[in-house]
């Protein structure tokens, strides 16, 4: 009895295995199933939805940029992140004209994305690497037109990385490229809905120097490209001015900017410590703090207030150097003003030597233009301004006696012996000088020049060259004295024959002249417009 018990206990476990190895062996049958037919339903969506392909990947690219694009190479990754690589990747510009270089080149486009994203953000790509990244700019007349849907997609990418980049700008009149060449450029959360992120380094062409960059660009608008926004930070180090014809000196610059790319308000500083003007070859810190409204489609520059500090000298100006009917290049107008500055800083920027020739204080305003003629720049500038000198010293000592005696002499004050030193004066006189001026083709006119010391003035009119430094000066010295008494001996017996003519009911009125060279000066009566 016990025995057939047990047997039936055993049977009953055995039938129990059994069962329950077949239930196990059914859900392992159950389950390979289900993933074999996701595995089928996977590797069939992957293949008709895949967003990496190169039919999904083509078309993106022509909507996020639209162009005629063609690629040399492309390969799909599935493991471990999907995505693509894509190798000699071209746009072209559908109206461009025939034959012409891409706009928009890559060696190499890797993109990587996330299984998880195709169901929860199924328009998002984790991050893209550029390499060999190369735009080429044509002329404006030669861009075309691209069209399409860049502000209607829907695809955001998290990182882009274009480390290496180059851009060139194409002149169209046979002179070489501007080239500007991108170390690091890093884009993040990109979209066509919020715009971008952005930070870049880049070594700048003229005046060369490395420029670093911040900010916000976007969104797009593709209806109208300088309704864009951006915004961000700047710094531009070590840019050598040396480049350029008339000045040097090594400056930095940073600043911040904001607004659309047609109105673009930047604000900011300058400094340099070696600032020379090559021409009278004095270097000297210079900075300045300026506002500025660029329009980046066209390069425009409006100068809302620029505030220049040249030793102790302060210069306010403003204007535009912006593209003008009639003209293919820039046109720079510009409107200046000192007010209560001093001349010996102005004249360091203009004279050589190492002590200028005057000191003292000094306000001018001017407006100046330089069209853009392709002629030397003392050619080319145009300038109309008044000035003034006031307490105006002569530096060099010879030059300052020569004034202290002019004042003296015109004031009958003579000396009874010729022979005999001159006592040195208590006080050297201060002179003043008013003047209005116009430059124009290297030639600078003065309409009226003004040139008074105590017991005299001195109104001129005329020229002084700019390229050759030859001054042509004429007018009238009227002087508290008479003219005989401003000499003495034998020139004094031939100013009396001269008195008649020349003497005013107050002093005299004598007809002079300033001709020579700038460094090397005439002064003398100007005797053929006298009349009685």
């Amino acid at each position: 009895m016990a025995e057939r018990s047990a047997i039936r206990i055993e049977s009953a476990n055995v039938s129990s295995g059994s069962a329950r190895q077949f239930h196990l062996s059914r859900l392992w049958i159950w389950i390979a199933s289900v993933s074999v037919i996701l595995l089928v339903g996977i590797v069939f969506f992957l293949a008709r939805y895949f967003p990496f392909s190169e039919r999904a990947v083509t078309a993106s690219l022509r909507e996020t940029f639209p162009s005629n694009v063609t690629i040399e190479h492309f390969k799909t990754e599935y493991f471990p992140h999907p995505g693509c690589t894509v190798e000699g990747v071209a746009f072209r510009s559908p109206s461009g004209p025939a034959g012409s270089p891409p706009v928009v080149s890559i060696q190499k486009l890797t993109i990587q994305g996330s299984y998880a994203d195709f169901i929860f953000r199924p328009h998002h790509i984790s991050r893209v690497y550029v390499e060999g990244l190369r735009l080429q700019i044509p002329p404006l007349k030669n861009t075309g037109a691209f069209t399409g849907g860049y502000a209607d997609s829907q695809m955001t990418i998290g990182e882009v990385v274009a480390n290496g980049a180059v851009l060139e700008f194409e002149s169209g009149n046979g002179n070489p490229a501007t080239r500007f060449d991108i170390h690091e450029l890093s884009l993040g959360t990109v979209s066509a809905q919020a715009g971008m992120s952005y930070r870049l380094t880049m070594k700048n062409p003229s005046p060369p120097g490395e420029i670093a960059s911040t900010g916000h660009f976007g969104p797009f608008h593709a209806s109208d490209p300088s309704q864009t926004p951006v915004s961000g930070t700047f710094s531009f180090q070590r840019a050598d001015l040396g480049v350029f014809k008339g000045v040097s000196g090594i400056v930095d610059s940073e600043g911040t900017f904001s607004g659309p790319l047609g109105h673009v308000n930047v604000q900011g500083t300058t400094t340099s410590p070696d600032f020379e003007v090559k021409r009278s070859k004095h270097a000297a810190p210079l900075s300045t703090h300026f506002q500025l409204v660029v329009n980046s489609m066209n390069g425009d520059v409006a100068l809302t207030s620029v505030e220049t500090s040249y030793f102790k000298t302060v210069i306010n100006s403003s204007g535009s150097i912006a593209k003008k009917e009639g003209w293919d290049a820039k046109f720079t107008s510009l409107d200046f003003a000192v007010h209560d500055g001093r001349i010996q800083d102005i004249l360091r920027l203009f004279v050589r030597g190492n002590t200028p020739p005057m000191s003292g204080a000094t306000s001018f305003k001017a407006h100046v233009t330089v069209p853009p003629e392709g002629k030397p720049f003392l050619k080319e500038v145009t300038l109309q301004g008044a000035f003034d000198i006031d307490n105006g010293r002569f530096e060099k000592p010879s030059s300052q006696v020569s004034v202290d005696e002019l004042s003296e002499t015109a004031r009958g004050e003579k000396k009874d012996k010729p022979e005999e030193k001159k006592e040195e004066p208590e006080e050297n006189v201060m002179s003043h000088v008013h003047g209005q001026i116009e430059v124009h083709d290297g030639v600078a006119t003065f309409a009226e020049l003004l040139y008074s010391v105590p017991g005299a003035d001195a109104r001129m009119h005329g020229t002084f060259n700019l390229l050759n430094e030859k001054v042509d000066l004429h007018g009238t010295l009227r002087m508290d004295a008479k003219f005989s008494q401003s000499t003495s001996g034998i020139k004094a017996l031939f100013a009396k024959v001269l008195d008649p003519f020349l003497d005013k009911k107050k002093g005299s009125v004598v007809p002079v002249l300033v001709d020579g060279t700038y460094s090397h000066p005439h002064f003398g009566l100007d005797l053929i417009p006298i009349k009685k």
